[in-house]
């Protein structure tokens, strides 16, 4: 042990000290003199936009969490969420969501992990138990137990995106369907078209008709959830450029051009603004949704 304490202090040597090296490696780890940063100090650091996109990332980490226990899944915390969801994103920003979802709304159980680490390495949204496949009996059943105008998720301020998204698209009525001029076909409570359906569908390996979709209001919950997690990953590749965007406002545009049109939208500084068979432009959604 003696040995062990006199290498400690050799380690701390005047001539270490001085060392410019040693000094630079104390400064990159211990950027705040090695005293920790409370939660909220860390917080009062930020601006007011990224205050608030940090809450609404919150928000949707939440709602995917919620998920997952809906499903009886407990293997995993808000730090796991986060991780799953945006693992593009900087690390000290997952760790800030986490550890204020973990303040605000602390979880009623302790997560316990699967034993497989394949299993675990799996994404929230390539995982098996969190495909949606429902049985020509399921999807009859949820038909007729929900409410035709029930919601694509319960009111909840951790969805107030998805609340205004899916009032603007359908007024709630997850039944509801269009059919445009050049017979492509838009269904649900936020009224997706089948190539959009393609592209969760190929992210999970679920398989699904229009139809089985629209009957089925868990299915919409959770191709909603992947859709703006999607969206998200996309707006966060774009850097820089959209820091003078409004991140609901992207998401609106998104979902309306979809993601190679919100990135063009935001490249050409909104000069690459078309508009829809009802006359909606992207400019004119993004004013809609931003703050």
């Amino acid at each position: 042990m003696e040995n062990i304490t006199g290498l400690m202090s050799a380690g701390t040597s005047e001539s270490s000290k001085s060392s410019p090296l040693l000094a630079q490696f104390r400064a990159a780890l211990s950027p705040s003199g090695g005293a920790p940063r409370t939660l909220e100090q860390r917080l009062a650091e930020l601006s007011d936009a990224e205050r608030k996109s940090l809450i609404q990332t919150a928000k949707l980490v939440q709602m995917g969490l919620r998920m997952r226990v809906a499903s009886n899944d407990y293997s995993m915390g808000y730090f796991g969420m986060v991780n799953t969801m945006y693992g593009g994103m900087a690390i000290d920003k997952r760790q800030l969501i986490a550890e204020l979802l973990k303040e605000a709304a602390p979880l009623s159980f302790t997560p316990k992990p699967k034993q497989s680490p394949q299993d675990m390495a799996l994404g929230f949204y390539d995982r098996a138990d969190m495909q949606a496949k429902p049985s020509q009996q399921e999807t009859m059943e949820q038909a007729t137990e929900q409410p035709i105008a029930k919601p694509i998720a319960e009111a909840d301020s951790t969805t107030s995106f998805l609340d205004k998204l899916t009032q603007s698209e359908s007024s709630g009525d997850t039944t509801a369907e269009i059919t445009i001029s050049d017979g492509r076909t838009f269904s649900g409570a936020l009224q997706f078209g089948s190539a959009r359906l393609a592209d969760y569908k190929k992210a999970t390996g679920s398989s699904f008709s229009q139809n089985e979709f629209k009957a089925n209001t868990v299915l919409q919950d959770k191709v909603a959830a992947w859709h703006i997690a999607d969206i998200d990953k996309t707006i966060d590749g774009l850097g820089l450029n959209t820091d003078a965007y409004d991140r609901d406002g992207l998401r609106a545009v998104a979902h309306l051009g979809g993601k190679g049109g919100m990135r063009r939208f935001v490249q050409s500084a909104g000069e690459y603004n078309p508009a829809d068979e009802l006359g909606t432009s992207l400019q004119s959604y993004y004013d809609k949704f931003s703050a």
